[in-house]
């Protein structure tokens, strides 16, 4: 199949089955195995495995270059920049202690790994650790800003998704045993009350799946995320590269993230919040499609050995962020929410936050957003560092 029209129909396809699948099954075990992420990748690595799709498609290119800023325009938009000074200053502290150990992580990992990895480790090193402080949508933005091969992404997500969710459910576990962790730690409980008490209820875990758009609404958003891409590209193709790592599509990225967040402090954004989410989830599942599309499951041969990297990158960001927590008396209800915010995101820090404590749903769901705010900026960063040693 080679039609760029019978390509996008099919992609967009797979994107709104996925979304009706979360649906009809989201507080079931099922989806807690079978992300929306990963419906929205794997169906699309089947059919170019078996032939149907073509590993290179001008719509693979016009998505990455196209529909990828507009996505992270809108998605950005979403950030309550005001709430995070309410969250309380511990679970800032704790934040920014789990994206640091992360960052620390990444950089053992590759000085071991490296030339395992070959030429490319920097890229696959930065573009994880985007994830791991941000999301999905940073793992896609800082592909594509750093030029990782899709035949290296492919494991690399597969790996990320799976070692996360191992992590959740590790983090989960540990919620039963957290009044005796808290005495290990020796955790100051008054530092979990303040927190709690200065919790910020987070509206954008309003959304709904039932939301109903104006049309009016839906042409505006779409204007102002792929204006802003298109303006943002054309910027950044004016701007000369650094070397090999800060090209010109770095330069798009990061004008593209400052833009978000520059409209995220406008009273447009704050109204149209759950319709920028909406529609801003929906072209990142429509991207991360493409993104499968150009991948082939025979790449899942590499994954046992991402699959070790990044337990490993785990291992050492969870004993170093305990290590972490002990030095500041953080409870664990606190330090598990933060290191879900960052390693998992919006969708996963509220789940564990919960079984903690109810009340830290929302620094949880803050926290995560605090995270895709500073992904590409993390990851970008990272690349560039790496490549130095490469």
């Amino acid at each position: 199949m080679q039609d760029p029209v019978s390509i996008t129909v099919i992609l967009i396809a797979i994107v709104i089955v996925a979304e009706r699948w979360h649906e009809r099954f989201k507080n079931t075990l099922i989806m807690r195995i079978l992300p929306t992420p990963v419906l929205c990748y794997i169906p699309p690595t089947i059919l170019t495995t078996f032939g149907i799709f073509p590993m290179k498609s001008p719509v693979y290119d016009w998505i990455s270059q196209y529909v990828l800023p507009a996505c992270l325009i809108l998605l950005l938009m979403t950030t309550d920049l005001r709430s995070l000074k309410k969250v309380g200053r511990m679970a800032f502290l704790a934040m920014a202690g789990a994206c640091i150990t992360v960052v620390i992580g990444g950089v053992l990992v590759f000085f071991v790994f490296h030339n395992v990895l070959g030429p490319e480790s920097w890229k696959a090193i930065g573009t994880l650790s985007a994830s791991w402080v941000g999301g999905t949508a940073n793992e896609l933005a800082v592909k594509e800003a750093t030029g990782l091969s899709d035949a290296l992404f492919g494991p690399l997500f597969i790996s990320d998704i799976t070692i996360v969710y191992i992590w959740m459910t590790f983090l989960m576990i540990l919620s039963g045993s957290q009044k005796k962790i808290d005495r290990v730690i020796g955790a100051d409980r008054k530092q979990l009350e303040m927190t709690l008490h200065h919790k910020e209820s987070a509206k954008s875990g309003k959304r709904t799946a039932k939301l109903q758009i104006s049309l009016k609404s839906l042409i505006f958003l779409l204007v102002i995320g792929f204006g802003g891409g298109i303006l943002s590209n054309r910027i950044g193709n004016q701007i000369p590269d650094i070397g090999l790592v800060v090209t010109q599509t770095t330069w798009a990225i990061i004008i593209v993230t400052t833009l978000g967040l520059l409209l995220s402090t406008t009273k447009y954004a704050r109204s149209q919040e759950a319709n920028a989410g909406k529609i801003g989830y929906f072209l990142l599942y429509f991207v991360l499609a493409s993104t499968g599309a150009k991948a082939n499951l025979l790449a899942i041969l590499m994954s046992p050995l991402f699959l070790g990297i990044a337990f490993i990158w785990m291992l050492i960001h969870g004993v170093l962020f305990f290590l972490f927590g002990k030095l500041f008396r953080m409870p664990i209800a606190i330090l598990a929410t933060a290191s879900q915010a960052a390693l998992g995101g919006v969708v996963s820090a509220p789940i564990v936050a919960s079984t903690y404590e109810s009340e830290l749903v929302s620094v949880g769901l803050i926290l995560a957003i605090f995270g895709n705010a500073i992904g590409n900026y993390a990851g970008i960063l990272m690349a560039q560092l790496l490549r130095l040693f490469a």
